[in-house]
C-alpha cells in the first residue's frame, strides 16, 4: 500500500485542479483567500487569485510564514511552472518544477515534468476531459500507472479506478502490483459529499498519508455556502461523527 501512496496524492490533486477550474469563474471576484485547517488548527494557507486562478500560495504555521509557491499558467490555464521561492528550512527554496504541456486540436495530450514525470491523457469526453490518464515515473519505484475515469452529465469525476506495475522498478524482489477504486458523489455545488474506496489487494483502513488527512474507506462531506455559491465551511462525518474540517474566507 505504501508504494500506491504517492500517485493517491498526485490524484487528489488532480481532483483539486478540476475543482478549481469548476469554481473559476467564482473565485475571479475575489482577490485572495485564506483556508484554516481545523484538524491541523494552527495552520493556515493564502491563497492569492487573478482571474480565479491561484497564483501563489503561502503556508503559515500560526502566523509564521513556513513555505511559499508561485505558480504560472500557459494560455489555457493549465500550470507550466511552479516556483518554490520560499521555505523555512531552506531545503527547497529557489526550487523550479517545470513542466512541459503537449496539446492536439487545443485538448492537452501529455505533461512531462521536471523531476521525471510523464502523464498522458487520452479518449476524451464531450467535456474536453480525458477517461484513460497513463502516467510514467521515471525515479523511485517506477511505476507505470493507468486511471480510468467516469463523469457525470456535468463533467465531475464519480468513478476512478487506477492500476499500479511495478514491473520496470529496480528494486528486488520487485512491489506488488496494486489496485485502487474510488466513488465519489456530489452535491448541488459541485463539491464532493462522498467518498468510498477500496483496494486490491485489500487495505486496512484508516490509511495515513504523510502530510495529510487519515483517508477512510467511507467519507462525507457537508458545506456552508456565501451567497456567490462558494463553500466557507467544510464538514467532514467518519464512522458517524461529525466534525468542522476546513474554514474559508475570501476577500
Amino acid at each position: 500500500m505504501k508504494k500506491l501512496l504517492p500517485f493517491i496524492i498526485i490524484l487528489l490533486f488532480f481532483n483539486i485542479s478540476f475543482a478549481q477550474k469548476s469554481d473559476k469563474e467564482l473565485l475571479s471576484k475575489y482577490n485572495s483567500y485564506i483556508e484554516s485547517n481545523v484538524e491541523k488548527e494552527k495552520w493556515k494557507t493564502k491563497y492569492y487569485l487573478s482571474n480565479g486562478l491561484i497564483t501563489i500560495q503561502e503556508n503559515y504555521y500560526r502566523s509564521e510564514l513556513r513555505s511559499r509557491i508561485e505558480f504560472e499558467y500557459d494560455e489555457f490555464g493549465n500550470i507550466e511552472q511552479k516556483i518554490n521561492n520560499y521555505n523555512i528550512n531552506k531545503e527547497n527554496e529557489n526550487n523550479v518544477s517545470n513542466i512541459k504541456l503537449v496539446y492536439k486540436d487545443s485538448l492537452l495530450i501529455r505533461r512531462e515534468y521536471s523531476f521525471g514525470k510523464t502523464e498522458k491523457y487520452s479518449d476524451f469526453n464531450e467535456f474536453g476531459k480525458p477517461k484513460l490518464i497513463e502516467t510514467e515515473e521515471l525515479v523511485l519505484l517506477k511505476p507505470f500507472t493507468r486511471e480510468l475515469l467516469v463523469y457525470d452529465t456535468v463533467g465531475n469525476i464519480i468513478k476512478s479506478t487506477t492500476s499500479s506495475d511495478y514491473q520496470n522498478s529496480d528494486i528486488s524482489p520487485k512491489p506488488e502490483n496494486e489496485k485502487s477504486i474510488t466513488n465519489y458523489k456530489y452535491d448541488e455545488h459541485n463539491n464532493v459529499i462522498e467518498i468510498h474506496r477500496a483496494f486490491e489487494p485489500k487495505q486496512e483502513f484508516p490509511i495515513q498519508i504523510t502530510g495529510g488527512p487519515l483517508l477512510y474507506e467511507y467519507e462525507y462531506f457537508r458545506y456552508e455556502y456565501n451567497k456567490k455559491g462558494l463553500w466557507t465551511k467544510k464538514y467532514k462525518t467518519v464512522n458517524g461523527e461529525e466534525y468542522l474540517v476546513t474554514k474559508r474566507r475570501y476577500n
